[in-house]
């Protein structure tokens, strides 16, 4: 598959494997453009930034179900479970040896186990953990299997979303304990990662980002009175965090930023 990946031009095909399924896009695969790896393309964030970053490279996206896509990127499913990690590493090396830009969107504010606990009797081990291997778990797991996919000796960018209410600092409210606490792990997990990679990637941002209020089933419950210009479109959301990451230099590893740019207390 890997070797197919890297010859055939024209696809219009899906290449199965044990854990992952690539998908091609109906055009050439070849260009000089440098690879951006979107990691929960299927999420409204994820696919505005895939479209954004399909003006300036050639896009790479995951999700655990690449028959609900209605876009015609590179596309790889996984389960994003821990055994399943190595292969997907195989099959994103067999399409590009490197990536200068890669951004987890994946992220969790409620579903059918878990919602934000306005209180702490509603806590549960359950939720917590459902919040933590979702915000916390998965991403420090693909953060260790795909910073190989980095280029040394260029400059790239590991970007994951996280939120500002995972701020402990900017903690004036409580509530949503399981959501605010597995985005501030989320956030020391950015962090400790940054530091390391210093050293043996110095040419490497490793940051966090706040993407503000976005329409989606993520915020869909939670944004009825919220006034409308405090509620970001995808595609103005993807843009504003766009330009953050392109602007992004090593300097700013282990940032914290807000969508406008400017930076948030840990």
């Amino acid at each position: 598959m890997t070797e197919k990946a890297k010859q055939t031009t024209d696809r219009n095909a899906i290449t199965a494997t044990n854990n992952t399924v690539v998908s091609f896009p109906n055009e050439k695969i070849y260009s000089a453009k440098p690879y951006a790896l979107i990691i929960g393309i299927n999420s409204a964030i994820g696919l505005a930034l895939a479209k954004e970053y399909s003006i300036t490279h050639q896009v790479v996206g995951t999700a655990r179900d690449i028959n609900e896509a209605n876009h015609n990127f590179t596309l790889v499913q996984t389960t994003y479970a821990e055994i399943d990690l190595p292969e997907l590493y195989e099959t994103l090396s067999g399409i590009s040896s490197e990536y200068n830009v890669i951004i987890n969107c994946i992220g969790l504010l409620h579903n059918a186990i878990v919602k934000p606990e306005k209180s702490l009797e509603k806590l549960s081990e359950r939720s917590l953990s459902e919040y933590f291997r979702v915000n916390a778990t998965i991403p420090a797991l693909l953060l260790k299997t795909l910073v190989p996919l980095l280029p040394k000796k260029k400059p790239s960018v590991f970007a994951s979303l996280s939120a500002m209410i995972g701020s402990i600092s900017d903690n004036k409210l409580g509530g949503w304990y399981g959501y605010r606490a597995s985005k501030a792990a989320l956030n020391m997990l950015i962090k400790t990662t940054s530091v390391e990679l210093s050293r043996s990637y110095p040419k490497t941002a490793i940051i966090a980002l706040h993407p503000g209020t976005t329409r989606s089933k993520l915020s869909a419950p939670f944004t009825k009175n919220l006034p409308e210009e405090r509620l970001y479109t995808p595609t103005k959301t993807a843009i504003r965090l766009k330009r953050i990451i392109d602007r992004c230099n090593s300097e700013q590893t282990g940032s914290f930023f807000h969508w406008s740019g400017n930076k948030l207390e840990w």
